[in-house]
């Protein structure tokens, strides 16, 4: 029976698109450039890793507090009249002596260095450089997350293809099958019940097809939006294989990114407390600069001066400390996350490598499934095309034998999806 054109030019697009990459000198893109690809476009972790450089600049903005500083000041004053002092002189009365003039300016340069903060600045220190590597974990993630995402949609390509050639196979078997029923119909050999058996069993797979279609191209377009592409462009990628390499290099002593990140926040959150509580301690500042006013009333308008000062809230409401214990509370509870985390994570590792060795099962058998399938099939036809078969037992077999394809299929997609997964377990994306 012939097959619609749109059915024809969808068999035909692949081998085309596989002529034109051969002929541009293209190559089929691996799971690996496609994460690669993805790193490079993807939003969300450029966001993370621009929160890894603003904590690289926190860190050298708290490093840089213990450092001297110098500071140019100016200010340049008008006064209603000028400043005077008064003066009682026996025989004189009282007389007015001008010290400054009603405008002058008076400027300054010098360096101050803090000399003891009570831990404060040391501590800010601290918790900067943990944020820092909170920051770089939680990038780290995000690298993982995506790099996973990647791998999913890259086999969800691989799995809708598998099942549109499936499909297409099915369409093909059941059109086979319908011309026999056709030509017996015909000779007056099998009832017309057979026929529109036949017949509806075709319509069916057609409509699979069109559904797997469909599957393709969302798979698809779902891939290219990861990659930063057009949705509707053309995916030439590489089948996906999996080697026992790829679980042995799996590190059961390495601690993920999220846990790491947890780590990094509570010693942050404690550096914080502490520095919080140290604010209530003594600091003493050292200072040294040049003093210029413009006074022609002083006997010399330069003048070097060195001060030492201490600042010591004896009482403050207890601002401090209260402050200091929050964020030692803050602290508790994301380790107590933290803990949590570890759990989660040790369940998600088991779970996953079950569902490998689970997959690897599943495919032992389904290709056994598929080769005894494919011969029942062949039994059933050539039973029927002798006369002594049923049209039931060839459409049952055709039944059968899609499905243990389609067994296979799913089996060996998820067992490449779960060694994705487990790596993912480990951060070796």
């Amino acid at each position: 029976m012939p097959q619609p054109l749109t059915d024809f030019r969808w068999r035909l697009a692949p081998v085309l698109l596989a002529c034109l990459s051969m002929h541009m000198g293209l190559h089929a893109e691996t799971l690996a450039q496609a994460m690669d690809q993805a790193v490079q476009v993807d939003g969300q972790l450029q966001a993370s890793e621009h929160q890894v450089s603003a904590a690289q600049a926190a860190l050298a903005a708290a490093q840089g507090q213990a450092l001297p500083s110098f500071a140019v000041d100016g200010l340049y004053n008008h006064w209603s009249e000028a400043p005077a002092v008064q003066a009682t002189v026996p025989m004189l009365g009282t007389l007015q002596m001008p010290v400054m003039e009603v405008n002058g300016g008076v400027y300054r340069a010098g360096v101050s260095v803090p000399l003891y903060t009570s831990g404060a600045l040391s501590s800010n220190a601290q918790a900067a450089e943990a944020t820092v590597g909170a920051a770089r974990s939680a990038s780290e993630r995000t690298r993982q997350d995506l790099r996973l995402q990647v791998a999913e949609a890259y086999i969800n390509v691989l799995r809708a293809r598998s099942l549109l050639d499936l499909a297409e196979s099915g369409v093909q078997t059941l059109a086979s099958h319908l011309a026999d029923v056709k030509a017996y119909l015909d000779k007056g050999l099998v009832a017309r019940g057979d026929l529109l058996a036949a017949q509806a069993a075709s319509d069916n797979a057609r409509q699979d097809r069109i559904r797997a279609q469909t599957a393709v191209q969302i798979a698809e377009s779902a891939y290219n939006r990861l990659l930063g592409r057009q949705l509707t462009q053309p995916v030439v990628i590489d089948e996906i294989t999996v080697s026992p390499a790829d679980l042995a290099t799996l590190d059961t002593g390495r601690t993920r990114a999220e846990v790491t990140a947890l780590i990094r926040q509570t010693e942050a959150l404690r550096a914080q407390s502490d520095a919080a509580r140290a604010q209530g301690g003594p600091q003493v500042l050292l200072s040294a600069g040049f003093n210029q006013m413009d006074n022609r009333y002083l006997a010399k308008e330069g003048l070097w001066n060195v001060a030492v000062g201490l600042h010591w809230s004896l009482f403050d409401g207890g601002v401090y400390r209260s402050q200091a214990d929050a964020l030692a509370a803050k602290a508790d509870a994301v380790a107590a996350q933290r803990a949590d985390a570890e759990t989660q994570i040790a369940l998600q590792q088991r779970a996953d490598r079950l569902r490998v060795d689970e997959a690897a099962a599943r495919i032992d058998a389904a290709q056994s499934a598929v080769a005894q399938a494919d011969e029942n099939l062949r039994v059933a036809r050539d039973r029927y095309q002798s006369g002594v078969g049923t049209n039931t037992e060839v459409l049952d077999a055709e039944t059968l034998r899609l499905k243990s394809h389609n067994n296979l299929s799913t089996a060996r997609h998820d067992h490449a999806l779960a060694v994705q997964r487990l790596k993912r377990d480990y951060d070796v994306l």
